[in-house]
């Protein structure tokens, strides 16, 4: 199988681990459970694929390739500090976003692709370093 469709296929798997307590946290709406879902989202999203990325079996396409726990930390790092940047610079713009009036369910569902599409990026990314320069 291609290295691409590995990282797919893993972090479907990785993000049983990962989505379910950001999304539970989210779904209480009370004063804070934004905030304890993007902080339980960030430490699951380092701690979660960090440890994976250690085992024997995390290992992508046919010639078996291994991601760089260090580069993946570092991807991490950066993903974080853009984001907080970019949240942080449009704070008051993105509360008046028509997103919010959509149903629950709905921004549950925009929620849940989007956390699964940042592993997945970040593990790609992180592929991408981890064989630059090894052929």
């Amino acid at each position: 199988m291609s290295w691409w469709r590995d990282i797919i296929r893993q972090s479907i798997f990785l993000c049983f681990f990962i989505v379910p307590i950001p999304i539970g946290a989210y779904t209480i709406h009370n004063g804070s459970s934004a905030t304890v879902a993007v902080i339980s989202y960030a430490l699951l999203s380092l701690g979660i694929p960090f440890a994976y990325l250690s085992r024997p079996e995390a290992v992508f396409g046919r010639q078996e390739y291994t991601l760089s726990r260090n580069a993946f930390v570092g991807v991490w790092i950066i993903v974080v500090l853009l984001l907080s940047i970019i949240a942080w610079s449009q704070r008051s713009m993105w509360q008046t976003l028509p997103f919010w009036e959509w149903s629950t369910i709905g921004r549950d569902i925009v929620w849940i692709v989007g956390m699964y599409g940042g592993v997945v990026g970040m593990l790609i990314v992180t592929y991408l370093l981890s064989r630059r320069g090894k052929g």
